[in-house]
């Protein structure tokens, strides 16, 4: 496609995330499943993949399960050491043996205290996974899915030890929990790999509520680890009794909190839609959907937040502070507009940009420094050319000019006022000269053409 850039990967939570749902996605949206396996492989670890073709409601989705063989499985092949080829689909190495049900109503992670009944605890739950095993386990990765996939994990594990009040090296995790943790963590990130997805753009996430049942018991949805992986990502928390189930597992969060650049509306070009299935039966289809395609402005497109007031009473010579202070706290644009309000009086609309993070302290300071009774927030997308500055050298000596790039073609190449008014003072030419001087100087220098704003 002539003049778009930048592969996207656009998600639609509707019915929440799930590592396992995830993969599913990547690989009905054509990521090859034996991509997946090879990463797997270096793992050294033993398991069961198995990829399938289900219907959720109607639509086709792809279903991905991870499995650990049981302890008759590996008895029987420890007494016949390679004699009867395995079943399953695809079979790895092995870490423990223990019987688990692949349902994701919630991960098996489970925080155990190093005193007197810690043993019981591991009775009670299976086999532990210490830290320092899952981090060997990840250093057989090849970057840079190795730095990445550790960094998840050690994600999980703070959100853990955060919940349980201790350290995140304290955590251990149920042996079938980890391992599921670990298989959809790598795949996730050499799936998008495998997919060549410059950038990851994300809708409003559906967690899902109620309560969901665990090794302590009943606990809320979002699971504690969940939410806590979940801070700062938009969510919305439906009531309805058709989601009163848990939608989004603690990997799914990681997913979200990792390997998601943006969540944003996008404008993009369609090329595969693709759906990976969850365990749930519900009202709506238990998917993941996701948008594969292309957009030229997949890597400029930014979500921004717009405060606004009109202001019909305060002393103008506020006006210059009011800005001053706005900036300082995080503005990334303040302009003052004239208007005309109610019985024609004179007025000045504030307007300031602002990233959303920093709405809490801009409205803050706009009720704190200004005599407004009130700011209306609007949420702007914002859309910026890639920008890099040039040393040119003229006839007048050496000066910088911006260069501005959009979908890849240049679009602005702007002279920078501090060395052209300097040149204009230094040669004694007038500024206006200098900016034409020092315009063709960079387009016989770059090769490029642009114009100056």
């Amino acid at each position: 496609m002539e003049g778009m850039s930048g592969r996207v990967l656009y998600l639609d939570p509707f019915s929440g995330i799930a590592g396992d749902m995830f993969l599913g996605l990547l690989l009905d949206l054509g990521v090859d499943e034996q991509k997946l396996v090879e990463a797997f492989e270096q793992l050294d670890v033993r398991f069961d993949f198995a990829v399938s073709r289900v219907n959720k409601s109607g639509i086709a989705a792809v279903s991905t399960s991870v499995t650990l063989p049981d302890d008759d499985e590996e008895a029987d092949e420890a007494e016949h050491a390679g004699g009867e080829e395995h079943t399953h689909e695809h079979e790895h190495l092995h870490v423990h043996a223990h019987e688990h049900e692949h349902t994701h109503e919630h991960e098996h992670v489970h925080e155990h205290d190093h005193d007197a009944d810690g043993e019981e605890e591991s009775e009670r739950h299976g086999h532990g996974m210490e830290v320092d095993e899952i981090t060997a386990i990840l250093d057989r990765l090849d970057e840079p899915a190795r730095t990445k996939a550790k960094e998840m994990f050690a994600s999980l594990l703070e959100a853990e030890a955060a919940v349980h009040g201790t350290t995140a090296d304290s955590v251990h995790l149920h042996e079938a929990g980890a391992i599921d943790a670990i298989v959809e963590i790598v795949g996730a990130v050499k799936g998008l790999e495998a997919l060549g997805v410059d950038r990851v753009v994300c809708g409003l996430v559906n967690t899902g509520t109620g309560f969901a049942k665990m090794a302590h018991g009943l606990y809320p949805v979002p699971a504690p680890a969940t939410a806590e992986l979940l801070k700062g990502i938009p969510v919305r928390m439906d009531s309805f009794s058709d989601t009163r189930k848990e939608l989004v597992t603690p990997t799914g969060a990681l997913i979200l909190k990792h390997l998601v650049d943006e969540f944003a509306p996008i404008s993009m070009t369609v090329e595969r839609v693709g759906y990976g299935a969850g365990k749930r039966d519900l009202a709506v289809p238990n998917v993941l959907r996701g948008f594969l395609g292309r957009s030229s402005s997949a890597e400029t497109a930014k979500r921004l937040l717009l405060l606004e007031s009109n202001i019909d009473n305060m002393n103008p010579e506020l006006y210059g502070h009011l800005m001053e202070v706005l900036y300082e706290r995080g503005a990334l644009d303040v302009f003052f507009t004239a208007v005309q309000m109610k019985k024609n009086r004179p007025a000045t609309r504030v307007s300031v940009l602002g990233e959303l993070h920093s709405k809490d302290v801009l409205v803050e300071t706009l009720m704190q420094e200004s005599t407004t009774l009130g700011v209306r927030v609007t949420y702007p997308e914002r859309y910026e050319a890639e920008r890099e500055i040039v040393d040119v050298q003229t006839p007048l000596g050496a000066a910088r000019v911006k260069v501005a790039r959009y979908g890849g073609d240049t679009v602005n190449v702007s002279p920078e006022y501090e060395t052209c008014r300097k040149l204009a003072a230094d040669c004694g030419v007038p500024l206006k000269e200098v900016y034409t001087i020092v315009l063709q100087a960079a387009r016989e220098q770059l090769g490029e053409t642009g114009g100056t704003r």
